[in-house]
């Protein structure tokens, strides 16, 4: 086999999608991961109103929003249901865990957010794996790990902030890399995060080797207690079909 395809292929092999801690939800301590907020008010909404982001950041129901062109000057076009999420990285993409804000809107209740979570949107290793870059996508619900999950862009071909070593796409087939600005993101999704501890990583094994709770998904919130919080959260996307819109704060 020539030298030109072994990298990719090895880098095919290597390559983590966003996988969530194996374990099981165990009783003990409790950390502190935020709590569930939810708004529960139907409405009938005329096809025709859609949610905007407006100049100041608020998110709110226009009646005479349909497209980005119909949408006033200065605002953001975000859809019938689309799911917000606000960061919290730094210029390093550090961001602290469990602080991201993820907000569930929906055409159903036109005077806010459904639901409410505090999560992360940025891999387990910032280096190793690619970063989200914020935009508008769309977004589907899809049952992952036996919980439901959002499935954004059909999880593949997404942009990333500084690049993603990770993914074979973005090598050539001579095996070196490309620009990091053609670097794209797969298999992302909007999933449970790691409900085990409060890390983006699982324990390490017998080996001493950990895994990445996500290699480039945005997750929600990480640690004891997290997981009922999630399904909760979850339940009320069932069915969704829309955008994911990651902004910063």
């Amino acid at each position: 086999m020539s030298t030109k395809l072994v990298l990719p292929i090895l880098l095919a092999l290597l390559f983590a999608s966003c996988e969530v801690d194996p374990y099981e939800e165990t009783s003990g301590k409790t950390l502190d991961v935020g709590s569930l907020s939810k708004m529960k008010a139907p409405h009938t909404c005329k096809d025709e109103e859609h949610w905007v982001e407006a100049e100041d950041g608020t998110i709110y129901w226009d009646e005479n929003a349909t497209s980005q062109d119909t949408t006033k000057p200065g605002e953001t076009y975000l859809g019938a249901n689309v799911l917000v999420g606000t960061h919290n990285r730094d210029s390093n993409l550090n961001e602290p865990i469990n602080s991201a804000r993820f907000q569930l809107y929906l055409e159903k209740n036109k005077n806010g957010s459904s639901a409410e979570i505090m999560g992360n949107t940025v891999p387990a290793d910032v280096k190793k794996y690619g970063t989200l870059a914020g935009g508008l996508y769309p977004a589907k619900h899809t049952i992952y790990k036996n919980d439901g999950a959002l499935l954004i862009n059909g999880g593949r071909n997404l942009p990333t902030v500084n690049g993603n070593p990770n993914n074979p796409k973005n090598y050539y087939d001579d095996g070196s890399l490309k620009p990091s600005s053609e670097h794209v993101l797969d298999q992302v999704l909007f999933h449970k995060g790691n409900y085990k501890r409060e890390s983006l990583s699982t324990y390490p094994d017998k080996h001493g080797n950990v895994l990445p709770i996500s290699a480039g998904c945005q997750t929600g919130g990480s640690g004891r207690g997290s997981l009922p919080l999630y399904r909760d959260f979850i339940k009320e996307a069932e069915g969704f079909e829309g955008n994911y819109y990651l902004r910063k704060p």
